[in-house]
């Protein structure tokens, strides 16, 4: 991890770069934290009566049209960008250039240049740069990580990931450009549990999937081989639901993650499981189990607050390996014409 050089903040004063319905739900998540350590001065999209709307029902003080004017407001230490996938690296780009720390929504960039590029940015300008891997910051990703780390499931050999949902009627998955699909979508969620667990990069991918007629990626079949004999598989679709759930085998048994990609419950055997509860939020949340984008903004406090530039849990690097291992599965199933 970088060394502690960034300022020591009791604060943080947040802008939002995006009005969709993730930002909503991360406004209500934020306003369940302490007000002491968050507060939420400016937001900004291109829709400027959107913009109101949103600032008003959250009562944000200020609001933009565009994005160029919350990247120069000097009231702002950090800035969750939420806009099309597309537009995560221009807009990244734009606020780390004007000296705030990032929280991106996933994938920071659409391809390992850019996610590349952007870390090498915030590094060189000893900025906060954080990928909303909201996954990562679930309790029950702690307890899961320990569970392993002490040797709870002995070695382990496979995991075997599930994640379908129907969305392929999206505006980005309608349209190539705008940076949808299976990999991007739902195939990070299922990459990110696997190198938590594995720690490696994998030895080899091979994918296959089905592409619709605007050339977006709308399901993938993956197999990853690892050293020492470890495999995984995973299968994502944006047509057909699925079991949505992970199954890491070990030789002393195999924990089954419901909701793996934001889970309450963890069940380590019959007599053993822990569930956890999520904040209640002032409004409804659009999206399943969203109050838990508090953990991730959480991170980005405990973060910065301690000098940090990027958070253990979710290093930069890992955020660059992800890059490279979807910009490989996007080739091998026609999106991208390389595998970088």
């Amino acid at each position: 991890m970088p060394e502690q050089t960034v300022d020591m903040v009791k604060q943080l004063k947040w802008g939002v770069a995006g009005v969709g319905m993730i930002s909503h739900d991360f406004l209500t998540a934020l306003a369940t934290l302490p007000p002491a350590q968050h507060k939420v001065v400016a937001i900004a999209g291109k829709d400027l009566d959107r913009v109101h709307r949103l600032a008003t029902l959250h009562n944000i003080s200020t609001a933009y049209e565009g994005y160029d004017a919350l990247a120069r407001d000097d009231s702002i230490d950090i800035v969750f960008v939420s806009v099309l996938n597309l537009q995560h690296y221009e807009i990244t780009k734009l606020m780390l250039e004007n000296g705030k720390h990032v929280l991106c929504e996933k994938p920071m960039g659409m391809t390992y240049k850019q996610t590349k590029s952007l870390v090498n940015l915030a590094r060189e300008k000893q900025l906060f740069l954080l990928e909303g891997m909201w996954s990562r910051f679930f309790p029950a990703y702690d307890a899961l990580d320990k569970h392993i780390a002490a040797g709870g499931l002995g070695d382990i050999f496979h995991i075997s990931i599930q994640f379908g949902v129907q969305i392929n009627d999206i505006e980005r998955n309608l349209m190539k450009d705008l940076g949808g699909g299976a990999v991007l979508d739902l195939g990070v969620y299922m990459l990110q549990l696997i190198q938590m667990v594995y720690k490696e990069p994998p030895t080899d991918v091979v994918c296959t999937g089905h592409l619709s007629a605007a050339g977006v990626d709308e399901s993938i079949s993956c197999a990853l081989k690892y050293k020492d004999g470890r495999t995984a598989t995973l299968a994502a679709h944006t047509r057909a639901n699925m079991n949505n759930r992970a199954d890491i085998v070990g030789t002393k048994g195999t924990i089954a993650l419901d909701y793996f990609w934001c889970p309450t419950v963890l069940h380590i055997s019959a007599a053993n499981s822990t569930e956890w509860t999520l904040p209640k939020g002032k409004y409804k949340f659009h999206f399943h189990n969203s109050a838990g984008l508090s953990y991730e903004i959480q991170e980005c406090w405990n973060c910065i607050s301690q000098g940090l530039l990027e958070s253990p849990k979710m290093s930069l690097d890992e955020s660059v390996l992800l890059s490279k291992l979807t910009d490989t599965m996007r080739a091998q199933v026609g999106v991208l014409e390389t595998g970088l």
